[in-house]
């Protein structure tokens, strides 16, 4: 009898060969410049399903069916049978759902993995635990554990193809499904895509404005940006940091405990790269890849005389210690924690977010728009998001016709993406009426549409929806947000932060790119190990672990030979392709 040690290590060892021998990133083949949707299709398509209504007709089904979903469990979530959002959707479809919930993180996603090289039956319909990573959706399929959805989108996807043809993307001339296309054309999941305002400019700061008046400053003294609108210089930037450093800004006797700039590893808390966007474009709120594009032409911006300048100035800061070594590594519920000492502690805190900090800390930190540089280089990161396709549908599923019909309705609800987030349409939020304010500005061009009256997101129980966003917004509705009149309100303060960064949107920026799977299972390794040496090597420079004059030759050489420019050779094509398929 094989001890259940050693089952486990057989069951390891034969889902990691399935995910190697199938490694694929965001799908989709230099040829394929068509509508992968309907690429894998093969003969005349008939509906075997005769319980089926019309593709177009809700609900979906004659006679009500029993369909499992399995997805990560969110403990703030207090009921998912209870629940606003599974009522409506059974009664939208016909479908009753039976819920298999997984171990959030990458426990449900590696219970899933084993499940599927163990061969073992699955859930009809799964969201998330995985499933958004192309090269396991793709090594699922591939060992036979979900089913292609080609036929099913072109066949009976009414109403997804009607929202899909609304998106930015198709609008732009990129066919969404390109994202999630494999190279033989397979699409193995089903698409969610947002094109959140707000998540575009999610490279955020706040400063204490409280700190700023005892020293005698204030956003009236910003001088930056030129004729596009008023954002700090960095001399400005400086000299606050040193202000805080030097004096007991926030009164309690004791002027060592101030910090003067800090931040963590969350969501677009890392302060280091925040503050390099005062030489470079630095892509940290979106791919990470350290992308940028100059007159048409993409480049890596690690190997920089900017990038160089950019720690020398970090290291201005660390040696002076304007900010602490521990933001560096810290993690988001040290820093909200930090930021909200009583009395205030930090000077500028950064994070895409102000919703982890209290009502009090709210109240006193303003947003920090972009620092314009000493070259006069002032540019916001610009995040454009693409669709990802976190359902799948189980090859164990007795009904898999109507499991596609349960996702494409959803596709009929233009607010379905807003149920996902905001929770019960007239309790937790309502529609806009004419005349109240945007929160963005009238340069964003978006008219207001959402006001949240209840929170059903961040650090709240509910069993308004899953705490699981998806659905095709189509009509973008989910930047759609209007003011309900409390200035607290973190969708507020981050409106405040946004209309100050659109004018400096850049004129070129890159997109996630879509990359073969041959390209991909050849370079992954090179791209991992690349991102590891720039993020060890950019924290070393900035603490004075690694010279920035006597070690930067070194520095480049290493990355030659990890192989950057045979990776920028390839993401370069990539990038010409995307541009041919929109036209550009």
């Amino acid at each position: 009898m094989i001890k259940r040690k050693k089952l486990l290590n057989i069951v390891i060892t034969v889902l990691v060969l399935v995910l190697v021998s199938s490694a694929v990133y965001a799908g989709g083949s230099n040829q394929n410049t068509g509508t992968p949707a309907a690429a894998a299709a093969s003969g005349p398509f008939r509906i075997k399903d005769q319980n089926l209504t019309e593709p177009g007709t809700l609900p979906v089904v004659k006679n009500q069916i029993t369909l499992t979903l399995g997805m990560p469990v969110n403990i703030q979530v207090s009921d998912y049978y209870d629940n606003d959002l599974t009522r409506y959707l059974e009664k939208m479809t016909g479908v009753k759902l039976s819920f298999i919930l997984y171990d959030a993180g990458t426990d449900g996603e590696t219970k899933l993995g084993l499940q599927v090289a163990a061969g073992d039956k699955l859930p009809d319909l799964m969201l998330q635990l995985g499933i958004a990573d192309q090269a396991k959706r793709e090594a699922y399929g591939q060992a036979g554990a979900i089913i292609p959805l080609n036929d099913y989108i072109k066949n009976l996807g009414f109403y997804t193809n009607k929202a899909v043809a609304q998106t930015s993307a198709a609008k732009s001339g990129v066919d969404p499904w390109l994202y999630g296309t494999a190279d033989d054309g397979t699409i193995w999941g089903y698409m969610s895509y947002n094109t959140d305002y707000s998540n575009s400019f999610a490279a955020r700061a706040w400063y204490n404005d409280d700190f700023a008046k005892k020293l005698g400053m204030s956003s009236d003294d910003w001088t930056g940006g030129g004729g596009k609108g008023k954002i700090p210089t960095q001399d400005w930037f400086y000299k606050y940091l040193i202000g805080v450093r030097d004096n007991d800004v926030n009164g309690n006797g004791d002027k060592n405990d101030e910090i003067p700039i800090t931040g963590a590893t969350g969501w677009r808390q890392q302060v280091l790269k925040w503050i390099t966007n005062q030489y470079f474009y630095n892509d940290y709120a979106s791919t990470d890849k350290y992308w940028f594009v100059k007159n048409g032409q993409l480049y890596y911006n690690y190997d920089t005389p900017e990038y160089r300048d950019a720690l020398r100035f970090l290291y201005k800061l660390y040696n002076e210690r304007l900010f602490d070594e521990s933001a560096i590594t810290q993690n988001a519920v040290t820093l909200a924690a930090t930021v909200n000492a009583n009395p205030h502690k930090v000077g500028i805190a950064v994070s895409g977010g102000i919703g982890i900090y209290d009502a009090d800390a709210r109240a006193v930190y303003k947003p920090i728009p972009i620092v314009q540089g000493p070259s006069g280089f002032a540019t916001t990161t610009y995040f454009e998001q693409v669709p990802i396709f976190p359902w799948a549908i189980s090859s164990n599923s007795q009904y898999p016709e109507a499991a596609f019909r349960f996702l494409d309705a959803m596709a009929s609800d233009p607010d379905l993406y807003l149920f996902t987030n905001n929770g019960l349409k007239g309790r937790d939020w309502r529609v806009a009426l004419p005349g109240e304010i945007g929160l963005y500005g009238d340069q964003s061009g978006i008219e207001p549409y959402l006001v949240t009256l209840i929170q059903t997101w961040g650090n709240v129980v509910t069993n308004a929806q899953w705490k699981a966003e998806f659905g095709i917004d189509y009509l973008n509705r989910k930047s759609s947000n209007a003011w309900n009149g409390d200035p607290l309100l973190p969708a507020y303060l981050h409106g405040q932060a946004i209309i100050q960064m659109v004018p400096f949107k850049p004129a070129e920026y890159p997109v996630d790119l879509i990359f073969t799977s041959a390209e991909t299972q050849q370079w992954a390794e090179t791209r991992t190990n690349i991102r590891n040496y720039v993020e060890q090597t950019l924290a070393q420079f900035s603490t004075g672990q690694l010279d920035i004059e006597k070690d930067w030759d070194t520095y480049v050489r290493n990355l030659k030979t990890l192989g950057s420019d045979q990776l920028l050779a390839v993401d370069r094509a990539a990038y010409a392709r995307m541009n041919q398929i929109s036209g550009k």
